[in-house]
């Protein structure tokens, strides 16, 4: 007899950077293979799927109840790519959205900010791990972290802009300058239009960064927004990887195989390029590291570029920063390392090389003094966190 190719579905809101890397890192691992046959749904944003055909397996990037019922009827396994599932009880590969908050509050927090917030009108279950992140991450240096209160917005509401007033309300009281991390690109968008009718300078007085690296919607924002990356296409490549394992006949349950991604990095763009000291040969100094440090420069460049001896910049540093400009330039370089192996095939060498290493073996020593693990086994154990 014949062999069948399996009929396999695919449900996404293509409108969205989210649904289109999932669905490309889908389509990545399946083309490779060539032996699943497909049925779609590109625009499933809230829609009902009633012409949904019998298939073996559907890989989901949006969760409603409507949409999990339809699929779960006509389907044999469901693997979920978004974070709103429950892994208890759904197959799910997804961003890890604890470590997404706490990106972002470190982003925030390097930005030597004192005051916080956190920006969603979305149900919790989609903000509420985003937001604990973040809230940790802060605690852990003493911070805390406002929010608007009893704001719930509807979609219609995004349109006609009721909430506007009462999230305007909320910036004017809040403490300034003040990092604010909204829970992704969407709201972050919102968010900064919400400072420019309000006359609040973004990122002077109001810093933002949102999560997605939609970069659509961040180039289009004013000014453009700093953002944590999530590598999506990865999500949708382990989704598919984990519904051939389930169609070739593997007795796996949802708990045992849930898988969190962690974010790449954060992409900075200006909605965030403040630093709050009050020296301005300090914040130039940090500023030539955070540019130059992977060229590579060294403390001499900076003390080259800035009016001030060494020992005044060291002292700065450390009451300021908590640590030396060498320190901060090997912060910045680590950083470039972990989203070079996180998010490329790149050899080792030519990470360090892009890293601001003229060799291996220096960059190994350094990687691992920083991060705890060489380059190789920080690669292999964080490509996929279980």
């Amino acid at each position: 007899m014949a062999w069948r190719k399996p009929l396999v579905g695919v449900v996404v809101d293509s409108t969205m950077a989210f649904g289109r890397m999932v669905l490309q890192g889908v389509m990545q691992y399946a083309n490779v293979r060539r032996r699943w046959l497909f049925q779609d749904e590109l625009r499933a944003r809230g829609g009902k799927l009633d012409h949904w055909r019998d298939c073996d397996g559907t890989i989901l990037a949006i969760i409603t109840p409507e949409i999990v019922q339809q699929v779960s009827r006509h389907s044999r396994f469901v693997v979920s790519c978004s974070s709103t599932s429950d892994p208890e009880t759904m197959f799910t590969v997804c961003g890890d959205d604890l470590a997404m908050g706490r990106s972002a509050a470190e982003h925030l927090m390097d930005c030597r900010l004192e005051h916080f917030g956190f920006y969603s009108t979305y149900p919790a279950p989609l903000s509420a791990k985003r937001n604990r992140g973040f809230r940790e991450a802060l605690a852990t240096r003493g911070f805390t972290c406002s929010e608007p209160r009893f704001l719930r917005a509807e979609r219609d509401d995004w349109v006609n802009r009721r909430h506007w007033p009462r999230v305007t309300r909320w910036l004017q009281e809040l403490p300034k300058p003040v990092g604010i991390m909204a829970v992704d690109d969407a709201m972050a968008r919102e968010l900064a239009a919400i400072c420019f009718q309000a006359g609040i300078s973004v990122p002077d007085r109001v810093a933002i960064i949102g999560v997605n690296n939609d970069e659509l919607l961040c180039n289009v924002t004013w000014p453009p927004l700093s953002s944590v990356e999530v590598d999506f296409r990865r999500v949708g490549e382990l989704g598919a990887k984990l519904l051939d394992r389930l169609l070739s006949g593997e007795k796996l349950t949802p708990r045992s195989c849930a898988s969190f991604i962690p974010p790449v990095g954060v992409v900075k763009r200006a909605s965030t390029d403040v630093l709050a000291v009050n020296d301005v040969n300090l914040s130039e100094s940090v500023r030539f590291i955070r540019e130059h440090a992977c060229d590579p420069c060294s403390v001499r460049d900076v003390l080259q570029h800035v009016p001030v001896g060494r020992r005044w910049l060291e002292r700065q540093f450390i009451q300021q920063l908590g640590r030396t400009p060498h320190d901060e330039i090997r912060h910045v370089q680590m950083e470039a390392a972990r989203r070079l192996l996180l998010h490329t095939n790149l050899t080792l060498p030519e990470v360090a090389r892009q890293s601001g290493f003229s060799a291996v073996q220096s960059f190994t020593r350094a990687f691992r003094q920083a991060m705890g693990d060489t380059p190789a086994a920080y690669r292999r154990s964080n490509a996929v966190r279980h």
